[in-house]
């Protein structure tokens, strides 16, 4: 089911991006959705919200840009969602399913950009007088949404664990006060027995006995 909705949510972000390079072109003016959010065609040569979009590093005869580095990191980083959901995400959370879903999906929405455009289309921006928003797509989104769930889910489980603890620490403390003698719960320190003494008069009675036979 996770593994669905992250095909779903990839299949929408490609379709809103089609529709949107057939609709405005780069650099028109945006246009008003309403509640402050304006739909505009940009191209983004980084990452979400156009971070590390001027990196540029050449190693050898290689030329790494950001467009390309974060491609590669999107795709492995994908993958390694990919294989722990399809082995072992029925032994997960249902809200840690959906939160790594959204992850997945946003991850390889924005790598097919890279590596089909090399560019992602960003087309929402968010912006109100003295707030602007850096704009973003659904892929963006979903890695967002996703990350905010992921902590939301691990702060869920730690907060399932600790009453637990609690309960088997009382559960402990009753059972030692029903059997305080329980082989488990002896005490440390035994009491000092008094040392062993040789009976001078008892084995001078015992002589005594054969001699007078």
């Amino acid at each position: 089911m996770a593994l669905l909705l992250a095909a779903l949510l990839i299949a929408a972000d490609q379709l809103s991006k089609a529709w949107l390079v057939t609709t405005l072109a780069v650099g028109s003016r945006e246009r008003p959705l309403g509640l402050g959010f304006y739909i505009i065609h940009t191209r983004n040569n980084g990452a979400a919200f156009g971070i590390l979009q001027n990196l540029h590093l050449q190693v050898g005869g290689l030329v790494i840009d950001g467009t390309f580095a974060l491609g590669v990191l999107s795709a492995l980083v994908g993958l390694a969602i990919f294989f722990t959901l399809l082995g072992s995400g029925r032994r997960l959370a249902a809200l840690t399913r959906i939160s790594l879903a959204l992850v997945l999906a946003g991850a390889w929405g924005n790598m097919i950009d890279r590596f089909r455009l090399g560019y992602v289309v960003d087309f929402v921006h968010f912006h109100v007088p003295g707030f602007d928003f850096p704009v973003f797509n659904v892929a963006d989104a979903c890695i967002v949404v996703g990350a905010a769930l992921l902590l939301l889910a691990s702060l869920v489980a730690s907060g399932r664990a600790a009453p637990a603890d609690g309960r088997q620490g009382r559960r402990r403390s009753v059972a030692r006060e029903r059997h305080p003698h329980h082989a488990g719960d002896l005490p440390a320190e035994f009491p000092e027995l008094p040392p062993l003494r040789e009976d001078g008069a008892g084995s001078a009675v015992e002589r005594g006995g054969h001699d007078s036979v």
